[in-house]
């Protein structure tokens, strides 16, 4: 059931170019597996470590302090890394979905932050007991959701950048952003106990709220790039209406099935889906060093034009 919430809640957030499944799984899968391996081995390997110098205690608080973020949150990183890299050179293949900007950071960091909770949930049931795991499954997951988007977000900036030193800056800095707010909470709840779970909730409010913030970008930036496609007959003034609001386009999905128009359903979405994806590629396209992005662009035009039967839409039509 958790992993159910988890992966509905990722879907959700993300309302108007969702990620593949076949890209977000994997992520979520590694989250579960490798990174808790990663994180299982070097965190015991420092805490074994550090006991030899001073007492157990001890040695515990400064692995969660200051060696499990770094590790657990570098973990997970690698993942991002893996996603951009497949979703960058599909996408230029294409012209499909890419791993860039700010709320495809949200989705993926989440992803594998999720898939990680999932496991260490576990872990502290078993060590811990039922109110610590309840606990757990309300805040954990969310937390480490909150944390890995810092990397995700540092790693979707990368195509929105010249500069070769900023394509790695940026990066760095989000995963850092992540291996402190991360270290922050264990400090917290090293010293503090509950007082920790004071701290996540604002994180979490202010996850929730870079996420509405980025929503409404996203929907300004659908309705400014896609008015000059309407005149070129990409899109329909019927469909730019309707596109920038993710109700309206859900209540006309359903209007179609309801009425048993599940072919004209499935290829309006496709249609629909490649002009948001434009509207997206269209405000990178005009960085001076996006020239693949442009490339993109008239990639995703022929892609409509396509499900369309290869025709074009005369204004208002």
């Amino acid at each position: 059931m958790q992993t159910v919430v988890y992966l509905l809640f990722i879907r959700a957030i993300d309302l108007y170019e969702r990620e593949e499944l076949k890209y977000v799984l994997p992520v979520f899968i590694w989250g579960m597996t490798g990174a808790v391996v990663i994180s299982l081995f070097f965190n015991t390997l420092f805490a074994v470590a550090l006991g030899a110098v001073v007492n157990a205690e001890a040695a515990e608080a400064l692995t969660a302090i200051f060696v499990a973020p770094v590790v657990e949150e570098g973990a997970k990183g690698l993942a991002l890394l893996l996603a951009f890299a497949v979703a960058s050179v599909v996408s230029l293949r294409r012209g499909g979905i890419e791993f860039s900007g700010v709320m495809d950071g949200i989705v993926y960091g989440s992803a594998v932050g999720f898939g990680f909770s999932i496991v260490e949930d576990i872990s502290y049931y078993a060590q811990l007991g039922e109110e610590t795991f309840v606990i757990r499954r309300i805040f954990g997951g969310f937390g480490h959701a909150a944390f890995t988007s810092l990397t995700g977000i540092g790693i979707g900036l990368i195509p929105w950048v010249r500069s070769p030193f900023l394509k790695v800056l940026l990066p760095v800095l989000g995963l850092a952003a992540a291996i402190l707010m991360h270290s922050l909470f264990n400090f917290t709840g090293a010293f503090f106990g509950p007082v920790a779970y004071v701290l996540l909730l604002l994180v979490l409010l202010a996850y929730v709220l870079l996420i509405v913030i980025w929503l409404a970008i996203e929907r300004r930036t659908i309705r400014g790039e896609l008015r000059d496609e309407v005149a070129a007959g990409t899109i329909s003034a019927g469909e730019y209406a309707i596109l920038p609001t993710y109700f309206a386009r859900t209540f006309y999905y359903l209007g179609l099935i309801f009425s048993g128009r599940l072919s004209e359903w499935r290829r309006v979405r496709k249609i629909h889906e490649a002009a948001v994806n434009l509207a997206f590629t269209k405000r990178l396209s005009r960085e001076p060093h996006a020239a693949p992005q442009r490339r993109k662009v008239e990639l995703l035009r022929g892609r409509i034009a396509e499900l369309r039967g290869g025709r074009t839409l005369r204004f208002g039509s």
